[in-house]
């Protein structure tokens, strides 16, 4: 696959790989961690993991190999470029583990020619438990598909754009903005897109306004990705369990509650087009 083959949402499994006393000793060898934690059965009989472990960095390790053996990047990848990754579970010689991959932020390079693909990866065992979690990024070249869909591309100027434009169609939240006059931050993970609103009427779409967001709204790319592609958004839920996140005017934030609920609706109907704009 080349750059613009993904989309933000697409999922993709992979494994499962069965972990042996081999993986531990090569792994150990190969490290340099050593610690009794991992190589003494006795040592690791009087901590809470009851016997030896493997070392966290083993996991990532797992799920990179995994991915690769996919093959949906052979033919393009050309580096990787940064990882976030985190520990929830020992990871124990006999465990069964597999790979649930969700694409969740694709940026196009200045240049062109080339973009970056985050994934959002969770390692689980045998039985689907998260064993570690973790974002992965990496530049992969594009082919010849021509521009690639930006209708999911939360927080970027062109995906505010295009949203504006199907807030300007929808009469109930030109309603529910009749007498308002302030800028509303749409943020997902690290990019962010205001929303200038006078009465009624979204009269700009900009990276940063001037005086700032009246309030900001948003939540990590994974999130963004689930709601947009969820068959139910349930937005009330995500919000009452933190999923979603808000700074800035907390009274004019709860005022536009309903109008939040219309950008949210109206996101994922824009999630479903294939709103396109060229990048230079």
């Amino acid at each position: 696959m080349y750059f613009e083959d993904f989309r933000v949402g697409q999922r993709f499994t992979a494994g499962p790989r069965v972990v042996t006393e081999e993986d531990l000793a090569r792994f150990t060898a190969l490290s340099g961690d050593d610690h009794p934690l991992h190589t003494s059965v006795e040592y690791a009989r009087g901590t809470s993991f009851g016997e030896p472990v493997l070392q966290g960095s083993f996991g990532a390790a797992v799920a990179a190999g995994l991915w690769t053996r996919l093959g949906l990047v052979s033919a393009s990848i050309v580096a990787a470029t940064e990882e976030s990754w985190t520990y929830h579970r020992p990871i124990k010689v006999g465990d069964e583990l597999s790979l649930a991959v969700t694409i969740v932020r694709l940026q196009d390079s200045r240049g062109g020619g080339q973009g970056l693909v985050t994934r959002y990866n969770e390692l689980r065992d045998g039985a689907g438990t998260v064993i570690q979690s973790g974002t992965a990024t990496a530049l992969v070249r594009a082919g010849d598909g021509g521009p690639r869909p930006v209708n999911r591309d939360v927080g970027t100027v062109a995906w505010g754009k295009a949203l504006a434009e199907g807030l300007t169609a929808n009469a109930a939240f030109l309603s529910a903005v009749a007498s308002w006059d302030g800028t509303i931050g749409l943020r997902g993970g690290e990019h962010e897109v205001h929303l200038r609103i006078y009465r009624g009427r979204i009269i700009d779409v900009t990276r940063r306004s001037p005086h700032g967001a009246t309030f900001t709204f948003g939540a990590p790319d994974r999130i963004w990705a689930d709601l947009l592609t969820a068959e139910e958004s349930r937005f009330g839920a995500r919000l009452m369990t933190g999923e979603f996140a808000s700074s800035g005017d907390p009274y004019e934030y709860l005022r536009l509650t309903k109008a939040l609920e219309i950008i949210v609706d109206v996101a994922r109907e824009l999630a479903r087009t294939e709103h396109t704009e060229v990048v230079a």
